[in-house]
């Protein structure tokens, strides 16, 4: 498996030292200050300290991730046939529908009703508003239910994914999701028997500190056929760490 968190941070690195360069650039150049050249420095020093914050965030999930492919502190390594990597892809697309519905509902509720009031109080701006809000909520549809069935044809048009399940992290599908990192924090860990329509699966829920608030992550590991033991093991020992971090 590709550690992709390493060319993520090399590539911010890199931007990094870009922006740097450019900083310097009015006074290598002679541009005036009052005339652009202080706030091309600015930017560039601003866009230079952001990139390099997020490479060395990249840096420690590519380090993180590279001990958990190599072995060290693994709990689980899971693979999947094929058979049982369609069956999750349909469940999978069936929970996020579920999931992203009720979320799009309150949105086109607020875009509505933000809509509407603007109407009320100026008919000619307000029909304007009332139809950019409309455009929105079409948006957020077509990202809502589409986004899950691009992630369904996805999984079936490509190999069975797999599993590598850390103390503090999950490779799973090609994604990696470390907690404790950070602003981001595991708050619970279940395990969900199988149903007639969805496979047995452990569901991680995540929180994230992010720029405009706390965002809610759920990831969920199919369990593969004749590891059911080992699923109920590996909760235990989530649950564990849990408690040891309460106390």
């Amino acid at each position: 498996m590709h550690n992709h968190e390493k060319i993520y941070s090399l590539v911010m690195s890199g931007i990094a030292a870009l922006a740097a360069g450019l900083a310097f650039l009015p006074g290598l150049i002679g541009m005036d200050g009052m005339d652009g050249g202080y706030a091309l420095s600015f930017i560039a020093a601003w866009v230079s300290l952001s990139a390099a914050l997020v490479g060395m965030y990249l840096w420690k999930r590519s380090v993180q991730l590279d001990r958990l492919l190599s072995g060290q502190d693994l709990l689980a390594h899971w693979t999947y046939t094929p058979a049982e990597w369609q069956a999750f892809a349909q469940a999978e697309k069936g929970a996020q529908l579920k999931e992203n519905r009720s979320l799009w509902i309150l949105m086109a509720g607020i875009c509505t009703f933000l809509g509407v009031v603007f109407w009320l109080f100026d008919r000619e701006a307000g029909s304007f508003v009332l139809l950019v809000m409309v455009g929105v909520t079409l948006l957020l549809a077509a990202i809502a239910f589409g986004l899950p069935a691009l992630r369904r044809q996805r999984r079936q048009d490509s190999p069975p994914g797999e599993a590598w399940l850390a103390p503090n992290a999950v490779y799973f599908d090609g994604v990696f999701v470390p907690w404790d990192i950070w602003e981001s924090r595991l708050q619970q860990v279940e395990l969900k028997e199988a149903s007639d329509d969805a496979p047995a699966c452990l569901s991680f829920q995540l929180t994230q500190i992010i720029s405009i608030g706390i965002q809610n992550q759920a990831i969920r590991v199919p369990v593969p056929l004749g590891r059911a033991e080992e699923a109920r093991s590996l909760l235990e020992k989530y649950q564990a760490r849990f408690r040891r971090r309460r106390s």
